[in-house]
């Protein structure tokens, strides 16, 4: 693809996170993270070279006001570490885009992000998956590209779609199962 659809993209990004952060901010949205866990949050993504992922984090940190603390390879990947501040759905679009961010070569990488929630409601009801760290992906037969899936340690999956909000449901199986995030050695 051309450069045109990479910026139509990310237009299309950075109006989903203004819609997000205003719907976050106006505290009239059913999911509540009630609250935030002290810890990181990490993605991987596979088999990128280093030229590709530079061009694509410089593009989606653009729009993006959550920063990345750090960068570091790891195994035929990179790992991206993001501070405790980073919230859910700002998170869940660092896990769409890297999956799509090479639309030149129409490759899509594998990419796995590890939240970890604090208190979580929805429509004031507590979520099992409160306090857990859960493990986003993009489901292998997705073809929307405006969503991200996630599993539970206990194998429970959801789907978190972007074009409209309040709309996280659980979901029969995935194409994942649960993997804990491997710690970065200091």
């Amino acid at each position: 693809m051309n450069t045109g659809y990479l910026l139509i993209m990310a237009v299309l990004a950075a109006v989903c996170l203004i819609l997000a952060r205003r719907k976050k901010n106006g505290n009239n949205g059913t999911f509540k993270e009630l609250t935030m866990s002290p810890t990181e949050r990490v993605i991987l993504i596979y088999d990128i070279d280093k030229e590709t992922l530079k061009e694509a984090y410089d593009h989606f940190s653009d729009i993006s006001e959550q920063e990345v603390s750090s960068i570091e390879p790891e195994g035929n990947g990179f790992r991206l570490t993001f501070t405790p501040e980073t919230d859910y759905i700002a998170f869940c679009y660092w896990v769409n885009y890297l999956v799509y961010s090479d639309e030149e070569k129409q490759k899509r990488y594998t990419v796995y992000g590890w939240y970890p929630f604090g208190e979580v409601e929805i429509n004031g009801e507590k979520q099992p998956f409160s306090n857990q760290t859960v493990m986003m992906y993009v489901d292998k037969d997705d073809t929307d590209h405006d969503n991200i899936s996630f599993v539970t340690p206990d194998g429970s999956h959801y789907l978190q779609p972007f074009a409209i909000f309040n709309n996280l449901k659980p979901i029969v199986g995935g194409s994942e199962n649960y993997r804990p995030c491997n710690k970065v050695e200091s």
